[in-house]
């Protein structure tokens, strides 16, 4: 798209896939944000248009130009970055590289909206640079690839003959809409993505140091945390400015890149998610004493927030779920994750819309295709981990691949996931794990006077 030439004045750039916003209100950047989330036109096309249509009154110099240019000195107080803050967004990205931003250490001091892809039929995917030292190893990535989308497509069809059946009384445009969501399971994490953040200037210098210690294992998480450091810095140059990985954010990264389950005999092919509660992992189970402030319980409806003194208690438990649905659930703040590499070697996740209809045509065709383009997922990753590109063998794992995922599980984040993931809309799976963690909790809600996880029906 071609942009006005006003919009030069409120991006850090209108040709990168990475640019902050600058001289923009906040909220008019939130409803941008909101907006391109459920659409496939871009954030940058959205404020073209709100410009050039008077929508909005903006500066056309910087607010406080004059005051941070002002001396020589720069503002290097905590408090500073604190209260100074940033409005970003990534473009064209894949899905790796923006599970590595929601999960950096900082990521409690950020705020993400990732671009719905179930809008978007056309699925382009990451190629790593790292392939270009393989020649034929990269050739077969792209095949591997193109596949997956063509795959996609077919899945799309599929998909759509499962719900229609199913569903004879639902509008189209909604059935489209969930098969192209269900038919992302054969996609792989290489598939691009957009994601706008927001974030304060202390979280995001935390987030792009720990993306930098990739270097070496995945060059598009450390090029990108680089491009990052550069656009937020020219919005804030006094509080983010030259930032290098730390000993420790290194150390860090090089043990999660490893692999962390053995070779099994078969890969295991599972009809749903699952939780597991580990018995030997330190927890607390709620003891309610007569200095801890609570409140009538009875009263808590899904728009208030819990004591926090409930995120003292929990379980450690360990989640087996699908990459999509796992991809859903780390975005839950209040939970502390132990994140692990993606491996083909934890299995596949069916999606429920297969398993109830196994018995048809279709069922059996999209059943057939994902053991196939899982067995070549698998092939695939082991390639590029003996290799030595075990960095970018995460691209090549699907979105049905099964994902453990152990943490904490404190009673103030579960009540909000199983409020959230309870409602008739969510997709089948994450509202799976969100019934089977009520269960599992089940005597910690009833030691609770007129306490309940499901908050829905409470106004």
């Amino acid at each position: 798209m071609r942009y006005g030439m006003k919009l030069k004045k409120y991006v850090t750039s209108t040709v990168d896939n990475v640019y902050a916003f600058k001289n923009v209100p906040t909220e008019v950047v939130g409803t941008i944000f909101a907006k391109a989330s459920l659409d496939s036109c871009g954030i940058r096309d959205y404020l073209d248009d709100i410009i050039r249509e008077g929508m909005v009154h903006l500066p056309d110099t910087a607010y406080t130009e004059g005051f941070m240019k002002r001396g020589e000195g720069t503002y290097d107080h905590p408090s500073a970055k604190e209260h100074a803050f940033v409005q970003f967004c990534v473009e064209g990205v894949s899905h790796w590289f923006t599970e590595i931003l929601e999960t950096v250490q900082a990521a409690k001091g950020l705020s993400f909206t990732e671009f719905g892809c179930c809008l978007r039929k056309q699925q382009n995917f990451i190629i790593p640079a790292e392939l270009d030292r393989h020649p034929e190893l990269k050739e077969r990535y792209i095949a591997f690839g193109q596949e997956c989308a063509e795959r996609y497509k077919e899945f799309v069809s599929l998909f759509f003959e499962i719900i229609k059946t199913k569903n004879p009384q639902m509008e189209d445009a909604s059935i489209e809409k969930l098969a192209c969501e269900n038919a992302r399971s054969v996609l792989p994490l290489a598939a691009k993505s957009n994601v706008a953040i927001t974030g304060n200037a202390r979280a995001i210098s935390d987030a792009i140091v720990e993306m930098l210690a990739h270097e070496g294992y995945n060059r598009e998480v450390a090029e990108t945390a680089e491009k990052i450091r550069m656009h937020t810095a020219e919005v804030l140059p006094s509080l983010i400015g030259q930032l290098e990985a730390t000993p420790y954010a290194r150390s860090y990264v090089a043990e999660f890149y490893q692999r962390r389950i053995r070779q099994v005999a078969t890969l295991p092919v599972y009809s749903g998610p699952f939780v597991e509660v580990s018995d030997k992992a330190l927890a607390l189970s709620f003891t309610r004493v007569e200095d801890m402030v609570l409140g009538d319980l009875s009263q808590i409806s899904q728009w208030n927030e819990l004591p926090t003194v409930m995120r003292a208690f929990g379980k450690r438990i360990a989640i087996t779920c699908s990459e999509g649905c796992h991809h859903q659930i780390i975005r839950h703040r209040a939970f502390d994750f132990s994140l692990q590499l993606p491996d083909t070697r934890y299995g596949l996740i069916l999606p429920r819309e297969v398993v109830t209809v196994s018995g048809t045509a279709a069922a059996k065709r999209i059943m057939d295709v994902l053991l196939l383009m899982r067995n070549k997922s698998h092939e695939l990753y082991d390639t590029l981990v003996q290799t030595g590109l075990i960095g970018i063998a995460p691209y090549v794992v699907l979105n049905a691949n099964a994902r453990r995922l152990p943490f904490y599980v404190n009673m103030y984040g579960l009540a909000h996931f199983v409020t959230l993931h309870k409602e008739e809309h969510v997709q089948d799976e994450i509202r799976s794990v969100a019934s089977q963690l009520e269960r599992i909790f089940r005597e910690e809600e009833q030691a609770l006077s007129g306490f309940k996880m499901d908050r829905r029906s409470r106004k």
